[in-house]
């Protein structure tokens, strides 16, 4: 693949110097069809130029423009297709994306779908965490989840000690379940740092939906709303729409 790659990148840079090539041969015809228009000479060569210049920028920022989406691309799908662990966390785009791809076969498969929207509270100690332990929150979600989710499940993060979990084929009841599986394994961890240890909380609020009525944004909102609920609760608590 890495062969490909290099190859792909010497075939792109060669179009682009033919097409940068056959627009240079071109600028003496450009030039003298601006003199033919009674453009001084000076003045059309000038232009000449400037249109050449314009036109080389416009093709160097379309280059760069593609080759960063296709790197992305490729990085995407290599998540994508990396199946040394059975839960990943996906960033919003990559999330969405293949959340709509599986509820799009859930409609087709008659499936019920459901999310869960998770939020691990601050560290309860007898002093509060001085550093930021968002990083071991997130090792400790996966590590749990990896226990309780399918590999078709897809987890997301987006903001600091917060996630979704889409689960497809899966009724409001399921959803529930594993809910506070999810709750009471998170719950039993428990962080060291600098000495002090730290218990962890977490609310969680769950949202399903039969086939036919199926819809991302309509799933994620129900189930914010219903964490916005478990939040105002004290200590671990989950609500479902």
């Amino acid at each position: 693949m890495g062969t490909n790659k290099k190859r792909y990148k010497l075939l792109a840079a060669l179009v682009g110097g033919l097409a940068l090539t056959a627009a240079a041969a071109w600028l003496p015809v450009l030039i003298d069809w601006l003199i033919r228009l009674d453009l001084p000479a000076s003045v059309a060569v000038d232009a000449g130029y400037g249109i050449f210049f314009i036109l080389a920028a416009l093709v160097s920022y379309a280059f760069v423009t593609e080759l960063i989406r296709a790197r992305l691309q490729t990085k995407r799908c290599a998540e994508i297709l990396e199946t040394s662990d059975a839960t990943k966390m996906h960033d919003k785009q990559l999330f969405h994306s293949l959340v709509k791809k599986q509820i799009l076969l859930a409609k087709r498969s008659g499936w019920p779908v459901a999310m869960i929207a998770l939020y691990i509270q601050p560290m309860k100690g007898k002093v509060p965490a001085l550093k930021d332990v968002s990083a071991q929150i997130r090792d400790i979600v996966i590590e749990e989840l990896k226990s309780v989710l399918r590999a078709s499940d897809v987890v997301g993060s987006f903001t600091k000690n917060e996630y979704l979990i889409f689960l497809s084929n899966c009724p409001a009841k399921n959803a529930e379940e594993i809910a506070h599986r999810v709750m009471s394994r998170i719950a039993s961890r428990h962080i060291t740092l600098e000495g002090q240890t730290y218990s962890l909380e977490c609310k969680l609020g769950v949202a399903a939906l039969e086939s036919n009525v199926a819809d991302m944004n309509r799933l994620v909102k129900r189930a914010f709303e219903m964490l916005d609920k478990a939040r105002e609760r004290e200590l671990n608590a989950v609500e479902v729409y």
